[in-house]
């Protein structure tokens, strides 16, 4: 079942179900595709059950893999794959929720939804007006098409006024009312978020109380994953990551984050002495092997300050995320670098040190161990010798063997095949931390 398939069923059994629901956002491409974007579904809270168990029914039919799942109060979020598609939809329970406190009232809405291929969804001119809302609150920053798109609606319908009255008082309102061109109104909006999250809030003890306990929730199952690309130079982890980018972004929306190596919380070695000079992007090393290793001591003491990076840099950038929001962390290389290439690192390190380490190192849900024939990768890319290519590629190979969350990926097969392999490889990795949840 491809993506078009895929939607034009789910909402054609919303529509003969009778379910009360919306599409909010960017609609233009549906049923066809997303656009490159997520699908955000206002349902009123009776009907909302009903919607999960439809795609529930569909995607366990269709072999459809659930990647992550995670639920906000009245709002559940569903994040979908297979090895050609991804798709996130969004299901908001009624309405529009800050940390559990309602902004917007789906009610007040109803006179804006129209049909789009048969599909029910709010025209995309009051859609703008609530981002307005959305970002001001969530956010306290408001995108220009957003902040325009709000202007034109209020000043164009009459009933906007009484409503944001009705919401969030006649102090916002005037707030509004003073400020309708677009600097003014950009620059009142850290006032206007400030005011607007204290009327909805009203010193609601109980609601701050359900979004904690909501995030501890949240954690416990863990919606984000971790995965790695190792492989010498020359094996392919460019390619690799370049074509699983985009398709997993269809599933994961703005959620795919790459890292060099390592978290990169702490500054390189180089820059926390002086030697070098603090760049936003990994530097591209064409003779890995150019200078010697240090000695013992030394080896010690830049292994030790990049395992900081490893275990307190981790818990500070990496852990939070995968713990509460559906996000993919893909570090181009790892810790198990070490294994492989210490020359690279500057290090001499007996492997039990090694071993030591990665105990306190978190395990990535997937290590993709990129290589095959030595010679073609050498071809590709003759930085070192082709010696230590062979000798890299079997020691990744060995480590690979004995990592139960290692697979081997031949990249000397035709590029399409080594990416069908990876894929299929990340979509059985995902397809199992809820396989049993119930939507």
């Amino acid at each position: 079942m491809n993506k078009e398939l895929f939607l034009t069923q789910y909402f054609s059994k919303l529509n003969s179900d009778d379910i009360d629901y919306f599409v909010y956002g960017e609609y233009g491409c549906l049923p066809k595709d997303t656009g490159g974007s997520d699908i955000d579904i206002l349902i009123v809270q009776k009907d909302l059950p009903r919607a999960l168990h439809e795609l529930k029914e569909m995607i366990t039919l269709n072999n459809i893999a659930l990647s992550s799942y995670y639920e906000s109060t009245t709002n559940k979020f569903v994040r979908l794959i297979t090895k050609d598609w991804g798709v996130q939809i969004d299901f908001f329970g009624g309405g529009f929720v800050w940390k559990t406190l309602e902004y917007y009232n789906l009610e007040y809405l109803r006179s804006n939804i129209i049909l789009h291929n048969g599909i029910k969804v709010l025209d995309i001119k009051a859609g703008y007006y609530l981002d307005f809302f959305k970002e001001v609150i969530h956010i306290a920053n408001v995108k220009d098409k957003y902040l325009d798109g709000f202007i034109a609606e209020y000043k164009s319908n009459a009933n906007r006024k009484n409503e944001i009255k009705s919401i969030y008082g006649q102090e916002v309102l005037d707030i509004i009312e003073r400020n309708l061109e677009h600097e003014q109104l950009r620059k009142a909006i850290p006032e206007l978020s400030s005011l607007m999250r204290k009327v909805i809030s009203k010193n609601n003890f109980f609601a701050r109380i359900k979004y904690f306990i909501s995030k501890l929730s949240r954690m416990a199952k863990c919606p984000g994953y971790v995965i790695s690309v190792q492989g010498t130079d020359g094996s392919g982890k460019s390619t690799i990551i370049n074509a699983i980018t985009p398709w997993l972004d269809e599933c994961f929306h703005h959620g795919i984050i790459y890292n060099h190596l390592r978290p990169n919380v702490f500054p390189e070695l180089g820059v926390l002495l002086g030697k070098k000079e603090k760049t936003d992007k990994p530097v591209v090393v064409t003779d890995p092997h150019a200078q010697k290793p240090s000695g013992f001591i030394g080896s010690i003491v830049r292994w030790g300050y990049y395992m900081l990076d490893y275990t307190f840099g981790y818990m500070k950038a990496v852990m939070p995320v995968i713990r509460t929001k559906s996000k993919v962390f893909i570090f181009d290389r790892y810790y198990y670098d070490y294994y492989v290439d210490q020359h690279r690192s500057r290090t001499s390190l007996s492997q039990w040190i090694l071993r030591f380490g990665e105990c306190f190192v978190p395990t990535p849900d997937l290590i993709l161990c990129l290589g095959g024939d030595p010679k073609k990768i050498y071809e590709r890319k003759p930085e070192t010798s082709l010696e230590e290519v062979a000798r890299q590629t079997e020691v990744l190979k060995e480590f690979c063997k004995k990592r139960k969350k290692a697979i081997w990926i031949d990249t000397t097969l035709p590029p399409e095949e080594s990416v069908r392999l990876t894929k299929e490889a990340i979509v059985n990795m995902l397809s199992k931390r809820f396989k049993h949840t119930e939507l």
